[in-house]
């Protein structure tokens, strides 16, 4: 066991604690649950493959944006 000190207005305050902590198990899948999430996963892949990308060089923001990086030197 380890003792920790606090001063707190002139009072000391005792604190004990255990250096190991406990070890937590971990979610694991089975059987449907894991096809399905398995399933949901590649669909969302394959829409985020699929979606079209935007042009940035377009944005009026970024537009503004690189001009002003570009005035003050970065």
């Amino acid at each position: 066991m380890s003792k920790n000190y606090y001063l707190c207005t002139r009072i000391f305050i005792y604190t004990y604690y255990n250096m190991a902590l406990a070890i937590k198990a971990i979610p694991t899948l089975y059987g449907d649950e894991a096809r399905r999430f398995r399933d949901m996963a590649v669909e969302a892949e394959s829409r985020y493959e699929t979606t079209d990308r935007k042009d940035r060089d377009s944005n009026p923001f970024v537009i503004s944006m690189r001009e002003m990086l570009k005035r003050s030197g970065i």
